[in-house]
Formats: structure tokens, C-alpha cells, sequence
């Protein structure tokens, strides 16, 4: 992504209802999988958002192949944080618990290759876990700016993690609650041509406040059910052994 997104998604992250939400609904998912003081590995960190709610109660490192990502992410303290690409950096060996790959492997071009090259980073019982953009029919000028290859579905996501080796455990739409606002939204915008804006700018206070406590609401629900949709798609996955063929 160019420089001006990360710079955006930095000034915006704080405030705006979708990074705010999400990330307490990834926080629960998180903890309802892996113990405290587990190593931790958030590949494409972006600038820490995740990793720095983390850094409390696990053991965190970060990894983006962006220079201005990981300067955000040492501005914030995160200092385990490092440039460079999944498959490159081994740092030194380590093995982690939790892989992830929140909101990533939908810019990547190969992404059964990074996928599967996560496997050499987990340790024994280690487990993936992977949130993407759902359903083609929502693409929209968001995903052009962010360069993303696609979106994807329950089905495209377990496919894609079977060939890759893996067993999923647990697999969820979220942002449920938004869908058909969102949905509608987009399916305007596309109609009437308005590809020049980013769903990360920010909302009225009044509006923001709103979608935060809605969105933030499926809170409730992860990991106990699966969703049947929504805007995005999460996924917890383990390395496929002779146990849980």
C-alpha cells in the first residue's frame, strides 16, 4: 500500500468505529485460543494497532515489509517489530503459538505460498488465525485503492487453508450486523461511479459512536457461533497432523 494509507489508517485507527470494534473483537477471539504469555506473530502489523493491545499479555512480535509501518510500530514501543517478508526473517528460530495474518493475505498475489510458509514459524499445537474482506460482490473502490487481488467466501477460505495443510478449527462471517448498510452502500457507490473514497475516513461523532457499539456487539457472539455473513471473514487453523485429519 502507499504511504498515504498507512498514514491514514495511523490517524484514523484511534477513533473510527470499524479499527475500534474490530479490534476488541479480535481481542476475544484471541484470548478465547491462546493462553497468556503465549508467543504471538502478527505478519503485515501494519502500524501495531493489534500488536500494541497485545504486548500486555503476550509475547509479541510484529513483522511488515513496509518502512513506514514499522516506524509507526516503534513510535509506538513496539520494538519487536521488523521489516521484512514472511519466509526471510526467522527471527533466529523462534517458534510462535498464534500466527496472524489480519487483514493480509488479500494483497498477496500467491497467497497458498505465504500461507503455507507460516507452518515453519508455529510451534507444536500452533494455530493460524486469519481475518480477509468477504464476498466478491462486495468490492468496491475501497479494495481498488487498498490493492487488494480478492475477497473471499467460508468455501474459497477453507479451500485455500486445505491446500495449504491445515485444518481449520473455527471459521466465522463478522461485521454481520452492518452487512446489508454496507452492502447497499457499495452496490451505490459502484452504480454511480464513486471510486475515489476509503471506508477508513472518518464519520460523524454521532454516526461513528453508533456503528462502533453495533459493530462491537458481535462481541458477544465470537468464538461461540459462526455467522452465516458479513463484511469480513475470520478463521482459526492448526497444522493438519495424522490426530485431526
Amino acid at each position: 500500500m502507499e504511504k498515504v494509507l498507512y498514514d491514514e489508517m495511523r490517524q484514523n485507527e484511534t477513533d473510527h468505529w470499524w479499527f475500534q470494534a474490530r479490534r476488541e473483537i479480535l481481542l476475544q477471539v484471541i484470548k478465547s485460543f491462546v493462553p497468556k504469555g503465549a508467543a504471538v506473530l502478527d505478519v503485515g502489523c501494519g502500524t501495531g494497532f493489534i500488536l500494541e493491545a497485545l504486548q500486555h499479555e503476550y509475547d509479541v512480535y510484529g513483522l511488515d515489509h513496509a518502512e513506514v509501518a514499522v516506524n509507526y510500530c516503534h513510535e509506538r514501543g513496539l520494538t519487536c517489530v521488523k521489516q521484512g517478508l514472511l519466509g526471510e526473517e526467522t527471527f533466529n528460530g523462534k517458534k510462535f503459538q498464534l500466527v496472524l495474518f489480519l487483514d493480509v493475505i488479500e494483497h498477496i498475489e500467491d497467497d497458498l505460498a505465504v500461507v503455507s510458509i507460516a507452518k515453519q514459524y508455529l510451534s507444536e499445537n500452533g494455530i493460524v488465525m486469519i481475518t480477509v474482506p468477504a464476498f466478491q460482490f462486495l468490492w468496491s473502490a475501497h479494495d481498488e485503492i487498498h490493492h487488494h487481488k480478492r475477497r473471499y467466501t467460508k468455501e474459497s477460505l477453507t479451500s485455500l487453508l486445505l491446500r495449504a495443510g491445515y485444518t481449520v478449527r473455527y471459521i466465522t462471517y463478522f461485521n454481520t450486523l452492518l452487512f446489508p448498510i454496507i452492502a447497499l452502500i457499495r452496490a451505490v457507490g459502484n452504480l454511480t461511479g464513486r471510486r475515489n473514497a476509503s471506508d477508513a475516513k472518518p464519520e460523524n461523532k454521532l454516526i461513528n459512536d453508533m456503528l462502533y457499539r453495533v459493530f462491537k456487539s458481535e462481541r458477544v457472539l465470537l468464538p461461540n457461533i459462526s455467522l452465516p455473513f458479513g463484511v469480513s471473514l475470520l478463521t482459526v487453523a492448526e497444522v493438519k497432523t495424522t490426530n485431526n485429519a
